[in-house]
């Protein structure tokens, strides 16, 4: 990880989160985990302006000593994986154009501070994210691995969904961030699996469309609690 200082974001990057924010605002609490909207809260993110990342990460750490980290570029494999288990997550310090909201080239600024880090406000979640971080770590040299691990991440972290008292929910930072994913994740056009760690460990995908499947979780509790169980599944297949 290279270490950068945050940029200093201007009134044309702040139309861009307002426009980006105001959009995610009109279903967020229809859509999406009630943990996300409080989390928002607790992080005092504002629909405005850009939050100033060292106001974001004060409030983080007392909740769970997670901070947000800015880094150039996209940050991945061992890297990424050492960061998340010294409970840091990776903050790309650019915003996308605001000619096209849709799009981004690599994580920016709104599918970080917006979409992954209110997650980190649940202590559950944030321990979960932490040992994850640890036990993919012990893998760096073993890219047949580490694949997996990233396959995991991606459908649970960045684009699971969940069932909740209220229907079925978003859970993936992801989608979350996306207008676009929102709406499709929860209409009837992708395949929808029950969450299965063994399914999810061969499962490939691509970065680069809309996701033509996804995994649903009964509970958190079944995410939290699969973590030994997907260790114990490829250390058996390797």
């Amino acid at each position: 990880m290279k270490k950068v200082l945050f940029k200093k974001f201007g009134p044309t990057e702040d139309r861009t989160w307002k426009a980006l924010f105001a959009r995610q605002s009109l279903k967020r609490d229809l859509q999406i985990v009630p943990q996300f909207s409080q989390g928002l809260k607790a992080l005092g993110h504002c629909a405005e302006t850009i939050p100033h990342l060292e106001n974001v990460n004060s409030r983080l750490r007392k909740l769970t000593g997670w901070e947000g980290v800015p880094v150039e570029g996209l940050e991945e494999g061992a890297s990424f994986y050492d960061m998340l288990a010294q409970r840091k997550f990776p903050i790309g310090n650019f915003i996308r154009d605001e000619k096209d909201l849709s799009y981004t080239p690599a994580p920016d600024i709104f599918h970080d501070l917006y979409g992954h880090l209110p997650f980190f406000v649940d202590p559950q979640y944030a321990e979960f994210c932490q040992e994850y971080g640890r036990q993919a770590s012990k893998y760096k040299n073993d890219p047949k691995i580490l694949q997996e691990f990233e396959r995991f991440f991606w459908f649970t972290i960045e684009f699971g969904l969940i069932e909740t008292a209220e229907g079925r929910r978003i859970f993936g930072a992801g989608i979350a961030s996306s207008y676009g994913e929102c709406e499709y994740a929860l209409s009837t056009r992708p395949i929808i699996k029950n969450f299965d760690v063994e399914a999810i460990r061969n499962q490939e995908f691509r970065i680069d469309i809309f996701q033509e499947q996804l995994f649903v979780l009964k509970s958190v509790d079944q995410l939290y609690g699969s973590l030994d169980i997907f260790v114990k599944a490829y250390k058996a297949a390797h």
